[in-house]
């Protein structure tokens, strides 16, 4: 076993730039609400979940495991054992996942992942399919409730690898109240969004029209991906090879540079964490962002724009279809569980039940998989956010083929976030950072194919 395995219970580590600072303000966030309700998780609970057993998740430092550590305790009476939760930064999770998939026997029973590493884990055989247990089990999972596409992202090469906990679609927060009083509506293609940006810049002034992940590495070629979608350009063709250098993708990097001119001069810094803390300082007017962080602007109290946000669909270019990009993390069963590979299932099956997640709801995930809970009136009124992903999801623009889960992403992710990152310093034109990642890119699925 590994020696993190032995952490004590509600054990926290933050290993990611930035992560502490979010958890910090979502700590302040729950600290100061009352304890939620009792809620309908099923009855007998105690009898049927943990059974006196201690389970041990691996998880990331997002809301919904913030909101399992602060509900921990009311689950635990609930299903009669413990749960033991080590939290850690977004390339960790993943790489404590591979290492630990390497032990003879799990030191988890449960595994938080982005459902942009289905395909290296289905390749590398690191978490044990799911759907012969779905089909013994559907009336209980319910797998027609989840948001249809993060229950597919959670599936590579027909194997069903874990259950969503929280879909992440990527949408534009945006100031409702500055662009209501100035008669603006909210943008819907790339160009009327860098008007608006435009409109509220003013740097002098430490007022910026927009912030998005402009980080080096993962957070920019992630960021990058998503231009590449509001272009109508996918990374990959239908037989799996890269298509970066088009002049869709030069017209993403483009739309990229217009964006860096209304930006904060740190947004080549920029990251996941650090975007909704500017909006809620209120020093941006509009920010790329995940749904399921809204609570960090409408109930934090250090927040200065609570009630002030509205919520759209991404920006697409001007004559391209609309869509919105979806990430999604799911909790899955190390294939090398062993002999509690029943318990871990009991586990999986209820943590991701409507119930459970409308008690995690409640102390602060704003990102539900379940469409009964994005149309449940009481978590509506708490989440408007909720209204939108369900609009999306219906009329088909929630997608996720900007981020193929291939085995390759992550290294595909690192070269367009280096490459285009270079272009944004200036040290590369759009032309000359396409073809680059292009050749890279090329380079990097030839070397997979050779098996090297």
């Amino acid at each position: 076993m590994h020696p993190h395995a032995r952490s004590p219970r509600r054990l926290f580590i933050f290993l990611a730039t930035g992560i502490v600072a979010v958890l910090v303000l979502t700590g302040i966030v729950l600290s100061s609400r009352s304890t939620p309700e009792a809620t309908g998780v099923p009855a007998g609970s105690g009898d049927s979940v943990l059974r006196g057993e201690t389970v041990r998740l691996l998880l990331v430092g997002d809301p919904f495991a913030v909101a399992l550590e602060e509900a921990s305790t009311e689950l635990e009476q609930l299903a009669g054992g413990q749960l033991e939760i080590e939290v850690v930064g977004y390339d960790d999770v993943r790489r404590l996942t591979l290492r630990n998939a390497q032990d003879k026997v799990s030191a988890y029973d449960l595994v938080s992942f982005d459902v942009v590493w289905a395909g290296e884990y289905g390749e590398l055989g690191v978490l044990l399919p799911l759907e012969q247990l779905v089909a013994r089990a559907r009336a209980q999972v319910e797998p027609e409730d989840f948001l249809d596409i993060a229950y597919a992202q959670s599936r590579y090469r027909g194997h069903q690898l874990g259950l969503p906990i929280q879909p992440h679609p990527e949408l534009l927060w945006y100031r409702k109240d500055r662009l209501a009083a100035d008669g603006l509506q909210p943008p819907r293609t790339t160009d009327e969004l860098l008007q608006v940006a435009r409109h509220y810049h003013k740097q002098e002034a430490g007022e910026y029209g927009i912030v998005w992940n402009g980080q080096r590495g993962q957070a920019f070629g992630q960021q990058m991906a998503h231009f590449y979608a509001a272009f109508g350009q996918p990374l990959l063709d239908r037989a799996g090879r890269p298509t970066l250098n088009t002049p869709q993708g030069v017209a993403a990097a483009r739309f990229a540079l217009e964006l860096l001119k209304v930006s904060p001069p740190d947004v080549v810094n920029t990251a996941w964490d650090q975007r909704p803390r500017r909006i809620a300082q209120g020093e941006v007017t509009m920010t790329y962002e995940w749904g399921a962080r809204a609570f960090l602007v409408e109930e934090a109290p250090a927040s200065n724009v609570a009630g002030k946000i509205g919520y759209a669909a991404a920006p697409h270019a001007p004559g391209m279809e609309p869509v919105t990009p979806i990430g999604t993390w799911s909790l899955g069963i190390p294939a090398n569980i062993g002999p509690r590979q029943e318990l871990a299932w009991r586990v999986l099956s209820w943590l991701t039940s409507r119930q459970v997640l409308k008690v995690l709801a409640r102390y602060g995930n704003g990102g539900m998989p379940r469409k009964s809970l994005l149309r449940d009136p009481e978590l509506v009124r708490r989440y408007p956010v909720f209204s939108v992903v369900d609009q999306l999801s219906q009329a088909g623009q929630l997608q996720d083929w900007m981020r193929p889960a291939v085995p390759q992403w992550p290294q595909l992710a690192e070269i367009l976030g280096t490459t285009y990152h270079d272009m944004l310093l200036g040290r590369l034109t759009p032309e000359q950072a396409a073809a680059r990642a292009q050749q890279q890119a090329e380079a990097l699925f030839a070397l997979r194919a050779t098996g090297h």
